[in-house]
């Protein structure tokens, strides 16, 4: 038997496990795609399923050490894949939050619920909102966008080239803020509304003391946080739509920032 094809498959593989690390550490962490939103196994088989259809035209490194240097460059890609899907979860996450914001201050906190895609806690605004990027993301063909950002990061990324240096923390800062700036913007209407009936509420107390005024708070800001959510949700999600849209953008400027 000629082992000369062997040989040929052996020197491919440190090159194919590389690969197979950064997706696999990219689908643990990426949304829609990581985490409790798929089960390990599709995660892993759609790691391998890539693997094997990009693999071959991934530039590779001169030399690919098979020593304790191949463990450095594992883990490398790993956190190369692992940054990357975290940075672009968190447009997920400040959209989430700002439905947390509203349960917390409009009186929904009582009717939380496990989520258990989340491992946490979570009301009705938090879960409609939730709901929405997520049918957002999955018409606007989103996790296929995940995927070719993926497959682009080897252009910008090299193997072993990952770098988490000032401008890769700057970025990160940047998006950390961008996601608080969100959840404050989609909450801003309801939330506005909510502190405009919390100092009605101090103006009436002072008018008429003999008023309840506490046990009539709930149920008032509770109908009007509803009503205010259903006359803004065609603008919220038309924020979220914006929002997946420069997705794109983001897994750019990412991995630009991971390369320097």
């Amino acid at each position: 038997m000629d082992p000369a094809p062997i040989a040929a498959i052996a020197q491919h593989v440190p090159v194919w496990a590389l690969v197979l690390v950064r997706l696999t550490a990219f689908f643990a962490s990426a949304p829609l795609l990581g985490g409790p939103w798929a089960p390990g196994s599709v995660r892993v088989l759609l790691a391998v399923a890539v693997t094997i259809a990009v693999a071959p035209q991934v530039p590779v490194p001169a030399q690919v050490p098979l020593n304790i240097g191949f463990l450095l460059l594992a883990a490398q890609e790993a956190c190369t894949g692992l940054a990357l899907g975290w940075l672009l979860s968190l447009t997920v996450q400040g959209v989430r939050m700002a439905g947390e914001l509203i349960n917390r201050y409009a009186g929904f906190q009582a009717a939380e619920n496990f989520d258990p895609s989340a491992d946490i806690g979570e009301g009705p605004f938090g879960d409609l909102l939730h709901t929405a990027i997520v049918m957002v993301l999955l018409a606007a063909n989103a996790h296929l966008l995940l995927i070719a950002s993926l497959i682009d990061s080897f252009r910008l990324v090299p193997m072993g080239a990952f770098s988490f240096g000032p401008a890769a923390t700057d970025f990160m800062v940047h998006e950390i803020h961008a996601a608080n700036l969100t959840a404050l913007a989609l909450s801003f209407p309801v939330l506005g509304a909510v502190m405009a009936i919390t100092v009605a509420e101090g103006v009436l107390v002072r008018a008429v003391p003999q008023i309840n005024v506490l046990h009539l708070s709930f149920a008032i800001k509770i109908g009007v946080s509803a009503i205010v959510m259903s006359a803004c949700l065609p603008s919220v999600i038309a924020a979220i739509g914006a929002l997946v849209a420069g997705l794109g953008g983001t897994a750019q400027a990412a991995m630009r920032s991971f390369g320097t």
